[in-house]
Protein backbone atom coordinates (compact mmCIF):
# COMPACT_ATOMS: atom_id res chain seq x y z
CA UNK A 1 0.00 0.00 0.00
CA UNK A 2 3.05 2.45 0.87
CA UNK A 3 4.66 1.61 -2.52
CA UNK A 4 1.61 2.51 -4.44
CA UNK A 5 1.20 6.07 -2.58
CA UNK A 6 5.01 6.47 -3.47
CA UNK A 7 4.10 5.68 -7.14
CA UNK A 8 1.29 8.01 -7.18
CA UNK A 9 3.55 10.86 -5.19
CA UNK A 10 6.53 10.15 -7.69
CA UNK A 11 4.34 10.36 -10.72
CA UNK A 12 2.82 13.79 -9.18
CA UNK A 13 6.27 14.97 -8.54
CA UNK A 14 7.15 14.25 -11.83
CA UNK A 15 4.13 15.61 -13.52
CA UNK A 16 5.08 19.16 -11.37
CA UNK A 17 8.65 18.78 -12.75
CA UNK A 18 7.53 19.18 -16.51
CA UNK A 19 5.38 22.26 -16.05
CA UNK A 20 6.75 25.39 -17.18
CA UNK A 21 8.11 27.76 -14.58
CA UNK A 22 8.06 31.29 -15.85
CA UNK A 23 11.02 33.35 -15.00
CA UNK A 24 11.13 36.64 -13.37
CA UNK A 25 11.74 37.96 -17.05
CA UNK A 26 8.94 36.26 -18.10
CA UNK A 27 6.81 37.32 -15.13
CA UNK A 28 7.42 40.90 -16.01
CA UNK A 29 7.61 41.12 -19.80
CA UNK A 30 5.16 42.95 -21.50
CA UNK A 31 3.87 41.90 -25.16
CA UNK A 32 2.06 44.13 -27.02
CA UNK A 33 0.79 44.02 -30.48
CA UNK A 34 1.58 47.50 -32.32
CA UNK A 35 0.30 46.73 -35.87
CA UNK A 36 -3.35 45.86 -34.38
CA UNK A 37 -5.56 43.30 -33.54
CA UNK A 38 -7.49 43.06 -36.22
CA UNK A 39 -6.22 43.04 -39.98
CA UNK A 40 -8.31 42.53 -43.57
CA UNK A 41 -6.35 41.65 -46.91
CA UNK A 42 -6.73 41.42 -50.02
CA UNK A 43 -8.18 38.11 -51.76
CA UNK A 44 -4.97 38.06 -53.67
CA UNK A 45 -1.84 35.70 -52.26
CA UNK A 46 0.42 37.62 -50.24
CA UNK A 47 3.14 38.13 -47.41
CA UNK A 48 2.19 40.42 -44.60
CA UNK A 49 3.75 41.24 -41.19
CA UNK A 50 2.50 41.91 -37.70
CA UNK A 51 4.63 43.85 -35.39
CA UNK A 52 5.03 43.33 -31.89
CA UNK A 53 7.08 44.88 -28.87
CA UNK A 54 8.30 42.64 -25.84
CA UNK A 55 9.17 44.97 -22.98
CA UNK A 56 11.02 43.62 -19.89
CA UNK A 57 11.92 40.06 -21.61
CA UNK A 58 15.54 39.36 -21.43
CA UNK A 59 17.50 39.81 -24.83
CA UNK A 60 16.89 37.31 -27.87
CA UNK A 61 13.21 36.41 -26.27
CA UNK A 62 10.79 35.62 -28.89
CA UNK A 63 7.08 35.17 -28.70
CA UNK A 64 5.68 32.22 -30.21
CA UNK A 65 3.04 32.71 -33.37
CA UNK A 66 0.24 29.96 -34.37
CA UNK A 67 -2.62 29.66 -36.75
CA UNK A 68 -5.14 27.04 -37.50
CA UNK A 69 -6.40 28.43 -40.67
CA UNK A 70 -4.73 26.17 -43.13
CA UNK A 71 -4.67 29.05 -45.86
CA UNK A 72 -2.41 30.91 -43.64
CA UNK A 73 1.15 29.71 -43.86
CA UNK A 74 4.82 29.82 -43.23
CA UNK A 75 4.34 31.61 -40.12
CA UNK A 76 7.70 33.00 -38.67
CA UNK A 77 9.03 34.93 -35.82
CA UNK A 78 11.96 37.39 -35.45
CA UNK A 79 11.71 41.21 -34.94
CA UNK A 80 8.37 40.55 -36.58
CA UNK A 81 5.98 38.15 -37.22
CA UNK A 82 5.36 37.53 -41.21
CA UNK A 83 2.70 34.85 -42.20
CA UNK A 84 1.70 33.87 -46.06
CA UNK A 85 -1.98 33.76 -47.11
CA UNK A 86 -3.10 31.73 -50.28
CA UNK A 87 -5.31 33.20 -52.77
CA UNK A 88 -9.42 33.51 -51.95
CA UNK A 89 -10.92 32.79 -54.81
CA UNK A 90 -14.53 31.97 -52.40
CA UNK A 91 -16.06 34.40 -49.32
CA UNK A 92 -14.88 36.16 -47.47
CA UNK A 93 -12.86 33.99 -44.63
CA UNK A 94 -11.47 35.06 -40.68
CA UNK A 95 -8.95 33.30 -38.92
CA UNK A 96 -7.08 34.21 -35.79
CA UNK A 97 -3.37 34.13 -35.14
CA UNK A 98 -2.51 33.30 -31.88
CA UNK A 99 0.51 35.40 -30.11
CA UNK A 100 1.82 33.94 -26.82
CA UNK A 101 4.88 34.54 -24.54
CA UNK A 102 4.79 33.27 -21.29
CA UNK A 103 1.80 33.54 -19.46
CA UNK A 104 0.36 35.89 -21.99
CA UNK A 105 -1.68 35.74 -25.52
CA UNK A 106 -2.54 38.05 -27.82
CA UNK A 107 -4.86 37.60 -30.80
CA UNK A 108 -4.59 39.14 -34.45
CA UNK A 109 -7.59 38.42 -36.47
CA UNK A 110 -7.14 38.43 -39.85
CA UNK A 111 -9.96 38.89 -42.33
CA UNK A 112 -9.43 37.91 -46.12
CA UNK A 113 -11.48 39.42 -48.37
CA UNK A 114 -13.30 38.05 -51.31
CA UNK A 115 -12.61 38.72 -55.24
CA UNK A 116 -15.71 40.92 -55.59
CA UNK A 117 -15.04 42.94 -51.97
CA UNK A 118 -11.44 43.63 -52.70
CA UNK A 119 -12.42 44.73 -56.59
CA UNK A 120 -13.14 48.39 -57.49
CA UNK A 121 -16.29 49.57 -57.10
CA UNK A 122 -17.34 51.15 -60.40
CA UNK A 123 -19.79 54.29 -60.17
CA UNK A 124 -20.19 54.29 -64.15
CA UNK A 125 -20.51 51.71 -67.20
CA UNK A 126 -21.37 52.94 -70.60
CA UNK A 127 -20.17 54.13 -74.04
CA UNK A 128 -21.01 54.35 -77.76
CA UNK A 129 -22.80 52.31 -79.85
CA UNK A 130 -21.34 52.12 -83.36
CA UNK A 131 -23.35 49.36 -85.27
CA UNK A 132 -20.79 47.70 -87.66
CA UNK A 133 -19.26 51.08 -89.22
CA UNK A 134 -15.75 49.76 -88.08
CA UNK A 135 -16.94 46.02 -88.01
CA UNK A 136 -18.85 44.48 -90.36
CA UNK A 137 -20.97 41.48 -89.36
CA UNK A 138 -20.02 42.49 -86.14
CA UNK A 139 -21.91 45.50 -83.59
CA UNK A 140 -19.31 47.59 -81.41
CA UNK A 141 -19.36 48.93 -78.45
CA UNK A 142 -16.99 51.67 -77.26
CA UNK A 143 -17.54 51.54 -73.44
CA UNK A 144 -16.05 52.56 -70.21
CA UNK A 145 -16.03 51.36 -66.44
CA UNK A 146 -14.40 53.70 -63.94
CA UNK A 147 -15.19 55.08 -60.86
CA UNK A 148 -15.96 58.65 -61.13
CA UNK A 149 -17.44 58.66 -64.68
CA UNK A 150 -17.04 61.58 -66.77
CA UNK A 151 -18.10 65.42 -66.93
CA UNK A 152 -20.68 66.91 -68.74
CA UNK A 153 -18.53 67.47 -71.31
CA UNK A 154 -17.85 64.13 -71.68
CA UNK A 155 -14.59 64.60 -70.27
CA UNK A 156 -12.34 62.48 -67.60
CA UNK A 157 -12.89 63.36 -63.98
CA UNK A 158 -9.58 64.31 -61.77
CA UNK A 159 -8.40 61.59 -59.75
CA UNK A 160 -10.14 58.82 -61.23
CA UNK A 161 -9.41 55.54 -62.92
CA UNK A 162 -11.35 54.48 -66.16
CA UNK A 163 -10.88 51.01 -67.93
CA UNK A 164 -11.63 51.34 -71.88
CA UNK A 165 -13.16 48.23 -73.39
CA UNK A 166 -13.47 47.89 -77.45
CA UNK A 167 -16.60 45.27 -77.83
CA UNK A 168 -17.62 43.37 -80.77
CA UNK A 169 -20.86 41.04 -80.28
CA UNK A 170 -22.96 39.96 -82.45
CA UNK A 171 -25.39 41.87 -84.46
CA UNK A 172 -27.89 44.25 -83.43
CA UNK A 173 -31.31 43.72 -84.88
CA UNK A 174 -34.23 45.98 -85.29
CA UNK A 175 -35.15 49.49 -84.14
CA UNK A 176 -34.82 49.42 -80.49
CA UNK A 177 -31.94 51.02 -78.02
CA UNK A 178 -29.49 49.23 -78.32
CA UNK A 179 -27.81 46.91 -75.53
CA UNK A 180 -25.17 45.41 -74.64
CA UNK A 181 -25.23 41.42 -75.14
CA UNK A 182 -24.94 39.43 -72.28
CA UNK A 183 -21.98 36.94 -71.80
CA UNK A 184 -18.27 36.61 -71.12
CA UNK A 185 -15.92 38.97 -73.66
CA UNK A 186 -12.37 37.62 -73.57
CA UNK A 187 -9.29 39.70 -74.77
CA UNK A 188 -8.47 39.24 -78.43
CA UNK A 189 -4.83 40.15 -79.57
CA UNK A 190 -5.68 39.42 -83.37
CA UNK A 191 -5.83 42.72 -85.71
CA UNK A 192 -9.17 40.77 -87.19
CA UNK A 193 -12.62 41.65 -84.15
CA UNK A 194 -14.28 38.53 -83.08
CA UNK A 195 -17.61 38.09 -81.81
CA UNK A 196 -17.69 38.22 -77.95
CA UNK A 197 -14.08 39.85 -78.22
CA UNK A 198 -12.27 42.81 -76.47
CA UNK A 199 -9.73 44.80 -79.06
CA UNK A 200 -7.16 45.55 -77.97
CA UNK A 201 -5.68 48.30 -79.61
CA UNK A 202 -8.36 50.38 -78.71
CA UNK A 203 -8.85 48.78 -74.90
CA UNK A 204 -6.92 49.75 -71.80
CA UNK A 205 -6.16 51.66 -68.65
CA UNK A 206 -5.59 55.35 -67.58
CA UNK A 207 -5.72 57.17 -64.56
CA UNK A 208 -5.87 61.03 -64.30
CA UNK A 209 -4.39 63.48 -61.38
CA UNK A 210 -5.89 66.47 -59.79
CA UNK A 211 -6.26 68.43 -62.73
CA UNK A 212 -8.00 65.70 -64.94
CA UNK A 213 -5.11 65.33 -66.88
CA UNK A 214 -4.18 61.33 -68.25
CA UNK A 215 -1.26 59.35 -67.12
CA UNK A 216 0.24 57.17 -69.97
CA UNK A 217 -2.35 54.67 -70.47
CA UNK A 218 -1.38 50.52 -70.03
CA UNK A 219 -2.78 47.91 -72.29
CA UNK A 220 -4.37 45.10 -71.46
CA UNK A 221 -1.53 42.20 -70.71
CA UNK A 222 -4.92 40.17 -70.65
CA UNK A 223 -8.89 40.58 -69.60
CA UNK A 224 -12.27 39.06 -69.35
CA UNK A 225 -15.10 40.83 -68.78
CA UNK A 226 -18.56 39.39 -67.72
CA UNK A 227 -22.10 40.24 -68.41
CA UNK A 228 -24.72 39.81 -66.73
CA UNK A 229 -27.87 41.03 -66.07
CA UNK A 230 -27.58 44.08 -64.12
CA UNK A 231 -24.41 43.48 -62.87
CA UNK A 232 -20.38 43.69 -64.97
CA UNK A 233 -16.96 42.19 -64.18
CA UNK A 234 -13.79 42.98 -65.27
CA UNK A 235 -10.91 40.98 -64.43
CA UNK A 236 -7.08 42.09 -66.02
CA UNK A 237 -3.91 42.42 -65.61
CA UNK A 238 -1.71 45.33 -66.53
CA UNK A 239 1.62 44.88 -66.11
CA UNK A 240 1.64 42.02 -64.31
CA UNK A 241 -0.96 43.32 -61.65
CA UNK A 242 -4.35 41.96 -61.74
CA UNK A 243 -7.25 44.17 -61.55
CA UNK A 244 -10.90 43.57 -60.83
CA UNK A 245 -13.50 46.04 -61.01
CA UNK A 246 -17.41 45.40 -60.10
CA UNK A 247 -20.66 47.47 -61.69
CA UNK A 248 -24.19 47.19 -60.85
CA UNK A 249 -26.59 49.42 -62.06
CA UNK A 250 -27.54 50.33 -65.74
CA UNK A 251 -25.19 50.49 -68.62
CA UNK A 252 -25.85 53.78 -70.63
CA UNK A 253 -25.37 53.31 -74.03
CA UNK A 254 -25.44 56.05 -77.00
CA UNK A 255 -26.62 55.56 -80.27
CA UNK A 256 -23.76 56.82 -82.64
CA UNK A 257 -26.24 55.74 -85.40
CA UNK A 258 -28.68 58.26 -84.70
Amino acid sequence: MNRLLLSFAAIAMLFAACEPVNTPEEENATLTITSGETMQLSHEAAIHTITYTLEGAKEGALPTATCSAEWVTDIAVGEVITFSVETNDGDARVAPIIVKYANQQKTVLVRQLSPDEAALKASYFGGIYYGSIYSPGKSNYFMHLSDNGFNEQGKDKPNSKYYALDLYAPLHEGDDKPTLPLGTYTLNTDDEPQIMTIGMEYSGYRETDADGASYEPSLYDNATLVVEEGKVTLTCTIQGTEHRVVFSGTTEIINALE
